[in-house]
């Protein structure tokens, strides 16, 4: 899920990549963003691309 918020898709849009609702997306994205200890999506743009996490999913 970070690949595509890295690429600056929105929830609507990776909901449609992986068939699942926005707010689905939105939950994983808090998730996400709780485990990693951080509070938005530029923190997690830029914790991507430091830590070479925003790499293509397969």
């Amino acid at each position: 899920m970070l690949f595509w918020i890295v690429e600056g898709k929105t929830n609507g849009d990776i909901g449609r990549i992986l068939e699942i609702s926005p707010r689905t997306v939105e939950k994983h994205c808090e998730s996400i963003f709780r485990k990693l200890g951080i509070e938005n999506r530029y923190a997690a743009i830029v914790f991507a691309l430091t830590s070479n996490w925003a790499l293509k999913p397969e």
